[in-house]
C-alpha cells in the first residue's frame, strides 16, 4: 500500500538495486516518504521492501487489528461447539439415556417406519 492508502503489489513498488540503496541514499529516502516504499533489488529478483515508518505502523496496526478480528471469530467458534458438546453431554447423562442408547443401537438399522423411495413412491 502507498501512503494514499491504494494497494500496491510488489511489481507496482518503484525498484532500485541494492548498490544503488549506499550510493543513491537521499533519493531512495525521498522516494520512500513520497511514495510509502521502494523494492531493493538484487539481479531481477525483489530481495525486500523499504518502507517509511508511517507505512510500516499502519501495515502492523492493520494485522493486529486483524489477528484480533481472528481471534475473536475464532472464540465464537469454540464458544458455540463447546455449548454444542455440553448440551451433548448433559443429554447422555440424562436418567435412562443409557438405555435408550442401547436401544437405539441395537435396532440394527429397523426404523419403525418402512422408507418411502424408488418407483413405488
Amino acid at each position: 500500500m502507498t501512503m494514499s492508502g491504494k494497494r500496491s503489489s510488489l511489481e507496482d513498488l518503484s525498484r532500485c538495486n541494492s548498490t544503488q540503496v549506499c550510493s543513491r541514499w537521499v533519493d531512495i529516502a525521498r522516494e520512500v516518504q513520497a511514495k510509502g516504499g521502494v523494492a531493493i533489488i538484487q539481479g531481477d529478483r525483489v530481495e525486500m521492501v523499504l518502507l517509511s515508518a508511517d507505512e510500516y505502523n499502519r501495515l502492523t496496526m492493520r494485522a493486529d487489528l486483524r489477528t484480533r478480528v481472528d481471534v475473536t471469530a475464532q472464540r465464537a467458534i469454540l464458544d458455540r461447539l463447546t455449548a454444542q458438546f455440553d448440551a451433548e453431554l448433559a443429554a447422555l447423562q440424562e436418567p435412562g439415556a443409557a438405555d435408550r442408547l442401547d436401544d437405539m443401537l441395537a435396532s440394527k438399522g429397523q426404523g419403525s417406519v418402512r422408507a418411502k423411495a424408488g418407483p413405488s413412491y
